[in-house]
């Protein structure tokens, strides 16, 4: 019996030895196992601990379209009055040229037709107003812009198609391709024409105000001087007075008092 207790007791040490040892490896490779944190959620985690929050995504803001600036052509008609008509047309051609303008036409009856620039239109009115009797004005606008925008659009597909027309030529290999590529361009080329015209005339007209005067001669009421006869003047428009008594006291003798119609 004691050979028995004996051996157990070294035989159970050993058993509990290796358990141990078992138990240890088996928590190491558990801790190599575990999945590794990423470098982003340390940072993350170390801002959060230490009291900033984190970044938000920087969201993409939309671009602001500016919208085209308001292209406007201005037309004027003033009436206004002078003593002389002819001194007053030349004065406001005068005045006119003072501001970047020119006359179109004029009569010697008082009717202008200017162009003023449209940055000196309103300095223009004010000036000519101040220099004027009984001034008035009627102010017109129409906005161009949609217009010029279409026309400019217009005029670049028609670039655009001669480009590509004359690349079309350059490949033709019969003579009848060749005339109908050239009739096409013919067609395209005065398009072209056509909507850089136009473009020119709406820039001009939007750059020089149309400005139209028409001048008055001014009515004066025509006073009545008191007749004064000189030294030997005397007599005679005393003896007119005194025909006239006479005339008046005839009158009074054979009419007395003229009958009322009932």
């Amino acid at each position: 019996m004691k050979t028995k207790s004996f051996l157990s007791l070294p035989f159970l040490f050993f058993f509990c030895l290796l358990i141990h040892v078992q138990c240890s490896s088996m928590n190491r490779m558990d801790r190599d196992v575990s999945p590794s944190r990423n470098m982003s959620d340390d940072y993350e985690e170390a801002k959060m601990s230490s009291g900033v929050s984190p970044s938000p995504k920087s969201e993409s803001k939309p671009q602001e379209t500016k919208s085209p600036k308001r292209l406007m052509v201005y037309t004027v008609v003033v009436n206004l009055q002078s003593k002389e008509i002819e001194p007053k047309v030349t004065e406001i051609i005068k005045l006119a040229e003072s501001f970047g303008g020119y006359a179109l036409q004029y009569s010697s009856q008082g009717t202008i037709q200017l162009k003023i620039p449209q940055e000196h239109l309103k300095n223009f009115l004010q000036t000519l107003k101040k220099e004027s009797h009984n001034y008035t004005e009627d102010v017109s606008a129409k906005d161009v812009t949609k217009e010029y925008l279409d026309t400019e659009i217009r005029l670049e597909n028609a670039q655009k198609m001669r480009t590509r027309l004359l690349e079309i030529l350059k490949t033709a290999k019969t003579l009848e391709e060749t005339l109908k590529v050239e009739a096409e361009l013919n067609k395209v080329s005065e398009s072209i024409e056509r909507w850089e015209g136009k473009l020119k005339y709406l820039s001009s007209a939007v750059q020089l105000s149309s400005v139209t005067v028409h001048v008055r001669q001014k009515w004066e009421p025509v006073v009545q001087k008191e007749y004064k006869p000189g030294p030997l003047g005397y007599p005679i428009y005393y003896l007119y007075l005194g025909l006239g008594k006479v005339k008046d006291g005839i009158i009074w003798l054979f009419v007395q008092e003229i009958p009322k119609e009932k």
